[in-house]
């Protein structure tokens, strides 16, 4: 059974870089394994590479990426100081860019984007298929996250604010 939504999000901030993307991304899949949940880690690397990459090329700002459990579902937000909402755009045949939304919104349960305080949230969920999470699993998940420096979802997008004021 997948943890309960009340679990606290876990969260970090990634440096305003494309080069920043992979480690972000690893660490995603990391937490969603010390959850123990079962989904398509392969899926959950593409789109969380494509929103955070999403979010550093246009912002040229650091974003926050907040992991949790919501019922059935792995959520991820990124939120960033950019208060323009996302949406797929037109690319052309030969377009090197502009496919990533369309990824998200073909292979996510669900995903969108909306405002709040620093900016916008992009966010999207996948079906976990099953867990395996048992209490030394919790454990070693909550140790590993102090390690690896975790913000608060409030302390994180504070930092966002007043980078973008």
């Amino acid at each position: 059974m997948p943890r309960q939504s009340g679990d606290s999000p876990y969260a970090f901030t990634v440096p305003p870089s494309v080069d920043a993307v992979p480690a972000a991304r690893d660490r995603v899949v990391r937490r969603a394994q010390r959850l123990g949940l079962i989904l398509d880690e392969d899926d959950l690397r593409l789109l969380t590479g494509e929103v955070i990459a999403n979010s550093v090329t246009h912002t040229q700002a650091a974003c926050v990426v907040s992991v949790r459990c919501i019922g059935e579902r792995l959520r991820v937000e990124v939120t960033d100081a950019d208060p323009t909402l996302v949406h797929p755009s037109q690319a052309d045949v030969m377009d090197e860019n502009g496919r990533g939304l369309f990824l998200v919104a073909a292979l996510a349960t669900a995903w969108g984007s909306q405002p709040c305080a620093a900016g916008k949230k992009t966010w999207f969920e996948l079906a976990v298929s099953a867990s395996v999470v048992d209490t030394a699993a919790v454990a070693a998940s909550q140790a590993d996250d102090a390690a690896e420096e975790s913000l608060s979802i409030t302390g994180a997008q504070l930092r966002i604010e007043q980078r973008a004021a």
